[in-house]
């Protein structure tokens, strides 16, 4: 028996799927999609999608009240795959720029102190929740139809396979939310301080 079939969706089985719907052959690798023309612009409309997808902020891909530390040079260095992040304590005003934390009222990035932050983070394809994986792929398999195909011909994937890969991502979420309630889940914390977007 194939239990890679058991498994959850694989960035290189999305890529290949992506490519059926244009009726191309499969690559082997994603080494072998970075010289193949069709699977080049597979790949870059995955991951602008799972971009997309991670900036929302959800309970999997956000740290909450997590603390850093000034450097010696007095900055704070957010890591490489933020993509946005608030001072756990509404009344700090530190943005994010140039991949450090500016602080607003003052007007420097100099801080001589800890911050606790909740961090969203731009996680790679293989460690998102099946539910995510596949709202993804679904999503930018139909652009990657349009961009190839056109827009105004029939398609494999259509906008209600779209729609209720989003509405199970969505569900998975709120359930996740309901069972952390107690502990304070990610999902509620933005909501209650207005920034879920």
């Amino acid at each position: 028996m194939d239990t890679s079939a058991l498994a959850p969706t694989t960035e290189l089985e999305a890529i290949n799927d992506m490519l059926s719907l244009i009726s191309e052959s499969p690559v082997a690798s994603l080494d072998e999609a970075s010289r193949v023309a069709d699977a080049q612009i597979a790949v870059q409309l995955l991951t602008r999608e799972s971009r997309a997808v991670q900036m929302k902020g959800w309970d999997w891909n956000t740290e909450s009240e997590l603390v850093l530390a000034p450097t010696f040079d007095r900055i704070i260095e957010l890591p490489r795959n933020t993509l946005k992040c608030d001072p756990s304590d509404p009344n700090v005003d530190y943005v994010v720029r140039d991949g450090k934390l500016w602080d607003r009222k003052n007007k420097t990035f100099t801080i001589t102190s800890k911050v606790a932050l909740d961090i969203t983070f731009m996680l790679p394809f293989e460690c998102l929740p099946e539910t995510a994986r596949r709202y993804i792929a679904l999503a930018a398999g139909r652009k990657f139809e349009n961009r190839i195909i056109g827009s105004d011909t029939s398609h494999q994937i259509n906008s209600s396979d779209v729609t209720r890969a989003w509405a199970d991502l969505l569900q998975e979420e709120c359930e996740n939310a309901e069972l952390n309630v107690v502990s304070g889940s990610t999902t509620v914390r933005r909501i209650s301080h207005g920034r879920w977007r």
